[in-house]
């Protein structure tokens, strides 16, 4: 491994499932919700390429920690069965993992580093990887699982007619706060991490465009990755506001957010509901913020390296976490949802909980309640201007 941060999705192992209704995400394809893509997926490609037993068989991926295949060693986190066919046919050492620290370093990563079979970012980047050139489509041909995959995620993951994104995990971002030190009636919306009350106990993630969505959404701002010049202007003077707030911008979420919640250290924390499962499971007394605006969603998917040795392992391997057994139990394991249609609500275990957080429908991420994150094409401009916020 040559990266040793732990965050995002190095998890706890939950207990909750998520259903993921056939066709119930057709209004991802639109155009509005981010990328423009295109519904027809590929198929064979025409390339001709050495047979699996000509590669190398090793395997390099940039991924989130804890999505580590089960079987491997670096799988410590509760994932037990996505991989699990890939590792017991290959052996534990056939994959190496790079870790992503958020979605701006993978992609910087990526782009800078090179040479990864797979990837693991997120939609709002989906656009910077293909014309990049940093990718190469699928072939859905070899992966029996993609066939389960919610016909308007695929959809969102294909550009002029080349599928370079299969979906396989989603969820929200929003604020986990302790009840036992934050009033409920400040409890109500983003403004919750501006609340003076809270200074010095408030951790914001380190993520350049997650923050300047948050601000955006906090000031009403209806289209959260194209902002215009004043708008960029509004969140950064906003996300400089809040700063003297707070405690640390988390890089690490169990190496650092986590523990500072448990600890009584921060009481307020931008986090993925899987911290909500955490902590719980450790009987923290949290809740996990509806925000009055509206809650961030977000999915992400496997891409795979243009100019991998490995292109019929990857597609191995991509199917050993697609197919629906690894994928229930990842929903189980680690409060998130699935873009696998054949898991239901009949493979939800904590039922409660997956209708709190409206997870048991694939529809929930157009839904009115939330903004979910698409590609920003002055990305360049937020990261300059998340400096200067950091630098003030």
């Amino acid at each position: 491994m040559t990266d040793t941060n732990i965050n995002r999705r190095q998890f706890l192992g939950g207990a909750l499932g998520v259903a993921a209704g056939a066709g119930a995400l057709a209004a991802c394809g639109s155009p509005d919700s981010g990328t423009a893509t295109s519904t027809a997926p590929s198929t064979a490609p025409s390339t001709s390429r050495p047979p699996i037993a000509s590669e190398p068989g090793k395997m390099s991926l940039l991924d989130w920690a804890g999505y580590e295949a089960a079987g491997t060693k670096a799988q410590t986190a509760g994932m037990t069965v996505a991989g699990s066919d890939y590792i017991k046919k290959y052996g534990p050492d056939s994959v190496t993992y790079t870790y992503i620290e958020n979605d701006d370093q993978a992609l910087q990563k990526a782009t800078a580093s090179g040479g990864f079979d797979i990837m693991h970012p997120c939609f709002e980047n989906f656009q910077d990887y293909v014309d990049r050139d940093l990718v190469q489509p699928w072939d859905l041909n070899l992966i029996p699982s993609a066939a389960d995959i919610d016909p308007g995620l695929l959809a969102k993951g294909t550009k002029d007619g080349k599928t370079y994104m299969l979906p396989w995990d989603w969820g929200y971002g929003s604020l986990t706060y302790r009840t036992d030190h934050v009033d409920a009636a400040d409890a109500t919306g983003w403004e919750l991490a501006w609340n003076p009350k809270y200074a010095g106990r408030i951790s914001l993630w380190g993520g350049a465009s997650t923050n300047f969505e948050i601000a955006a959404i906090k000031a009403g701002i209806q289209d959260m990755d194209h902002l215009t010049a004043d708008q960029l202007e509004t969140c950064k003077q906003d996300l400089i506001k809040q700063k003297p707030l707070n405690k640390f911008y988390w890089d690490s979420e169990y190496g650092q957010m986590q523990p500072a919640i448990k600890s009584g250290t921060v009481w307020i924390a931008y986090s993925w509901q899987d911290t909500l499962v955490s902590m719980k499971s450790a009987g923290v007394p949290v809740a996990y913020l509806d925000p009055s605006q509206g809650r961030i969603a977000w999915f992400c998917g496997f891409m795979l390296g243009k100019d991998t040795q490995n292109y019929y392992h990857a597609h191995e391997y991509v199917e050993s976490f697609l197919n629906k057994a690894a994928c229930a139990q990842m929903t189980n394991a680690y409060a998130y949802g699935t873009s696998n249609s054949k898991v239901t609500s009949a493979d939800i275990t904590d039922k409660a909980l997956a209708a709190s957080l409206h997870i048991d429908d694939l529809a929930a991420l157009t839904g009115p309640t939330v903004h979910l994150q698409s590609w920003n094409p002055d990305r360049a401009k937020v990261l300059a201007a998340w400096q200067q916020v950091k630098a003030s």
